[in-house]
């Protein structure tokens, strides 16, 4: 009787506990709206746009795991949003100009290309950019550059010295521990098994990383050359040689405009505005410019809709959070064929692959929603390799960025054995007895031979077949053709149009106009997938066991804010961590 009272009062002890901490978590949310309310967010005459590029910018705003507890800024804004919001603000009387702050991240090129197109167009209005940097790399450089003055604290640091990737190889590291990997793989460019099978580079993967960076090197250079009006040869040499690592030296060679203090900035913005020098600068967030602003233009007179599927982050068997292409879009995407209302999709792609099965599956319900007559066409982000090519590639058209990395045509199988690390090393041994021959092959605690071997590479081989033939389908071109470029091999979003793989250099937007006059829709409605829940009702549902991403995306957001820059490779590691069977997928990440 005693052990039942104390279990009762146990349960009651902890739900009482339970509503204490729900009840603090709301008064939390309350208070936060409050203090979110009482933040001047106002839109004024006069009005500066402040812009931080985030360090994390999904395709599409709120497409992210979970928010952790900040909450006084819940939004994660999408980079279709972002471009938008910085091109209204072009045409926007009460915005006078943008104060273009510093920030590091490490998103890709063709992200930061949208990005930067959105503050030329901006700046053409004829509107300042100002730009304050304590530090600067290759990237926000790039971004900085489109601003008509750039200021560098005077203690500020450059690390502009050309384009590299560094790749860590494994393979000394798992003889010493003793772990084995059965590998098998298809395209002799197909190099993300390297670094567990070689001590170095093969000389197929160091040409086309040579490659692929000497034409992303090439385009940089020329944008940056004309922006700062300085002459390509003589910036290449500066880079290469890092002659501009001090801001005395940056300013000497004029890729800066000015040694100051953000004090002298504020006060240059005062002068370019006619204030007087104690007047305030009223200046808006570029979150709080998307909040008033998103409204605007969208046009709810047509019923006719082309939906903007944004399949963005690894392809991956199960649901997927947020951010991953998982099962759930295989939902979406039947969901769109059976919608009257839908005239066309527009997928944006920015994903470097995964699962070679849901990339078929997901292949199959485009095909499908083609044959019901609707135009489907793709737009390219960063990333649309091996997997993220595979589902692409049947669209009636495709649009690539001048940086997007596509290809790496191939597929590959990363297996780990552990016999030898249990035998040799912690002295475990594996007996077996079996009802044949093959009961006991395909076991990691057992080595592999012949039999495995061959099952493996023929299954590979089928694999690989099969991804060149849907291409020679979908692209009009020979298998011949086809297996001459593929390989494995990664390519630029130029040179993947000189071979046929992509129609045309152009954004989301161009994706947009193209659909629209395939459908012959002269007025349409935008319709967004996934569709994204309020961010505050996410993190209800997940506190409350509704949300099936639960505490893991709050994990996964708490990860990225400790990790930052790192949090590419923990995703990375994550992911071979939880993903089987056959993948097409990208080796590498590039992070230069």
């Amino acid at each position: 009787m005693k052990t039942f009272f104390s279990s009762i009062f146990s349960s009651c002890l902890g739900a009482l506990l339970a509503l204490i901490v729900i009840g603090f978590l709301l008064i939390a949310i309350g208070t936060g709206f409050m203090l979110r309310n009482k933040t001047d967010t106002k839109l004024t005459e006069n009005s500066v746009l402040q812009l931080i590029i985030p360090g994390l910018i999904p395709e599409q705003t709120n497409n992210n795991p979970i928010q952790s507890y900040n909450l006084n800024n819940t939004v994660t804004i999408g980079l279709k949003d972002l471009t938008k919001a910085i091109l209204h603000a072009a045409k926007d009387p009460k915005i006078r100009g943008i104060y273009l702050q510093s920030s590091n991240y490490n998103h890709g090129y063709a992200t930061l290309k949208e990005i930067r197109d959105a503050l030329q167009a901006f700046k053409n209005e004829g509107k300042f950019i100002i730009c304050y940097s304590n530090y600067l790399d290759h990237k926000n450089y790039y971004i900085n550059s489109a601003a008509n003055q750039l200021y560098l604290h005077p203690l500020g640091f450059l690390d502009l010295k050309g384009f590299g990737i560094s790749i860590p190889y494994f393979k000394e590291f798992t003889d010493k521990i003793g772990l084995d990997f059965n590998i098998y793989y298809a395209g002799e460019f197909k190099s993300a098994t390297e670094p567990f099978r070689l001590n170095k580079m093969s000389d197929q993967n160091r040409l086309q990383l040579k490659e692929f960076l000497g034409e992303q090197y090439h385009l940089y250079l020329d944008e940056i050359s004309k922006a700062r009006n300085l002459d390509y040869n003589e910036l290449k040499s500066n880079f290469d040689g890092f002659k501009s690592y001090s801001p005395k030296l940056a300013y000497t060679n004029q890729l800066i405009d000015s040694i100051a203090y953000e004090s002298d900035v504020l006060a240059n913005i005062r002068s370019k505005m006619n204030f007087n020098e104690n007047d305030k600068i009223h200046f808006i967030n570029i979150q709080d410019y998307f909040a008033i602003s998103k409204s605007a233009n969208e046009d709810f007179s047509s019923s006719n809709r082309i939906a903007v599927v944004y399949a963005e982050g690894n392809i991956i068997e199960g649901k997927g959070e947020e951010g991953e292409i998982g099962r759930k879009y295989i939902k979406i995407l039947r969901d769109i064929r059976s919608t009257k209302s839908i005239k066309a999709v527009v997928l944006r792609v920015n994903s470097p692959g995964g699962s070679a099965l849901l990339s078929d599956e997901l292949l199959k319900e485009i095909d499908l929603i083609k044959a019901q007559g609707k135009p489907v066409v793709v737009s390219m982000g960063d990333y649309a390799a091996s997997g993220g090519y595979y589902i692409s590639c049947h669209a009636d058209s495709i649009f690539s960025n001048a940086y997007t990395l596509t290809g790496s045509i191939g597929v590959f199988a990363l297996i780990p054995n552990f016999n030898r690390i249990s035998g040799d090393k912690i002295g475990i041994d594996i007996d077996t007895v079996g009802t044949g021959p093959m009961a006991n092959k395909f076991n990691v605690m057992l080595p592999w031979g012949i039999d495995e071997a061959k099952i493996m590479q023929e299954n590979i081989a089928q694999t690989y077949d099969q991804f060149i033939s849907v291409i020679s389908s979908g692209r009009s071109l020979a298998k011949e053709q086809v297996k001459e470029f593929a390989k494995g091999r990664i390519w630029s979003g130029i040179k993947a149009k000189e071979l046929g793989l992509v129609n045309k250099i152009g954004n989301l937007d161009d994706a947009i106009s193209c659909a629209s006059r395939m459908a012959s829709l002269e007025k349409f409605r935008i319709s967004e997938f996934p569709t994204q829940k309020d961010p505050i009702q996410k993190l209800m549902e997940a506190l409350q066991g509704n949300n099936e991403e639960g505490s893991v995306g709050i994990k996964a957001r708490i990860m990225e804010q400790e990790l930052e820059e790192m949090i590419p490779y923990y995703q990375e590691m994550k992911y071979w961590k939880t993903n089987k069977g056959l993948q097409m997928k990208l080796p590498f990440i590039i992070s230069k």
